[in-house]
């Protein structure tokens, strides 16, 4: 008895074509990783700047003579050079609970805007960071 086989390669095609697919599964979720990779790391740069931009925010806001005379204000960071706007007034009403008797020496709620910016020397990454106060001062602070 004889056997004849006749095999013609249909199983090496398939097995080549679910190899080229797995292949393609397997390059796609590499860069989608690193894709992602790359997100959270910018996400995480500026979160990192966004703090030290705040954290100059606290140190001007601190200081009264940065009101009585505002000025810009340059930090140095780990991160970068931090640049903090001169103080603007915004809004000035008079204190509420005081005699008008002496208007010169009536407090004044005084309304700020601080802006504070700073770029990441080494990734590019930017944060601005805008902050009001409110000020009770002395009449004429505010022009």
């Amino acid at each position: 008895m004889k056997l004849k086989y006749e095999q013609h390669g249909a199983t090496l095609f398939v097995a080549l074509i679910l190899l080229l697919v797995m292949t393609l599964f397997a390059i796609s979720s590499i860069n989608m990783s690193t894709t992602n990779l790359k997100i959270v790391s910018n996400m995480q740069a500026v979160e990192v700047l966004d703090a030290e931009a705040n954290a100059a925010l606290e140190q001007v806001i601190s200081q009264s003579s940065s009101f009585t005379s505002p000025a810009a204000t340059t930090i140095a960071s780990t991160y970068g050079t931090i640049n903090v706007d001169a103080p603007v007034c915004i809004d000035s009403q008079p204190a509420s609970g005081y005699s008008a008797l002496h208007s010169e020496i009536i407090p004044e709620d005084n309304m700020w805007e601080v802006v504070a910016s700073i770029t990441d020397t080494v990734t590019g990454a930017t944060s601005t960071m805008h902050s009001g106060i409110k000020m009770r001062m002395l009449a004429g602070n505010c022009p």
